[in-house]
């Protein structure tokens, strides 16, 4: 079966990420008319696909994986409803210090993996990197709101007193589960973590390192993240 941009593109508006000018496959350095079949061909157990990550330090993998987790941990308690919600709860009490301690661990969070995925020679972590960047911006209005606010490298500035100082309507607007932003950022987040432990441990040892790459991305994509 020929698997097409065009099917790649439709998984991944099913898992709700946005489809970008620059597909995956612009990412993984080939035109958008050839086949995946061709690109996982050519993606082989090859010196030259097993040499393009060479440039990445297991030390590097490791800090990206555990930055990505704490990224994704903390998204997912912005994100929570109901009962769970910080936001519910900051309701009911009137203090918001635990959202405002959420945003700036999600900030350092977030700057941290950035600068790893930056460090990165995969190309599929430069597509990550794109996604995380672009929610941010998406969002920068309302983060703004809220005293965090985008340097020209693309990472998050706190301003301490305007964060510790915003009410909770607006904290909710920034991080919580109706904005869709933290959901976005937990489910990325989160391959980016799944992708550098399957580096690392060798997962699906029948491909090289890139082709292991995009083998998982386009696998879980077909997944519904909002289902």
């Amino acid at each position: 079966m020929r698997i097409t941009n065009q099917m790649i593109a439709r998984a991944a508006i099913k898992s709700g990420l946005p489809v970008h000018q620059n597909t995956l496959l612009n990412y993984m350095g080939y035109d958008n008319t050839q086949t995946a079949n061709s690109l996982l061909s050519s993606l082989g157990n090859t010196k030259k696909a097993n040499s393009a990550l060479q440039g990445i330090s297991r030390k590097n993998n490791r800090q990206l994986e555990a930055s990505a987790q704490s990224l994704k941990d903390i998204a997912e308690k912005l994100s929570a409803e109901g009962e769970k919600s910080l936001f519910e709860k900051a309701k009911k009490t009137g203090d918001t210090s635990e959202i405002v301690a959420s945003a700036e661990k999600m900030a350092e969070s977030y700057n941290k993996t950035l600068k790893y995925l930056k460090g990165s020679d995969s190309s599929l972590n430069k597509f990550y990197l794109q996604e995380l960047q672009s929610y941010t911006a998406e969002q920068s209005g309302v983060l703004k709101a809220v005293g965090i606010t985008r340097n020209k490298d693309g990472s998050l500035n706190v301003q301490k007193d305007t964060l510790k100082n915003a009410d909770v309507e607006n904290l909710e607007a920034a991080f919580g589960n109706a904005s869709g932003f933290s959901d976005k950022i937990n489910y990325v987040s989160g391959r980016v973590a799944e992708n550098a432990a399957a580096w690392d441990t060798g997962y699906l040892s029948g491909y090289s390192n890139t082709g292991k790459e995009f083998y998982n991305a386009f696998a879980k994509s077909m997944y519904d993240f909002w289902g």
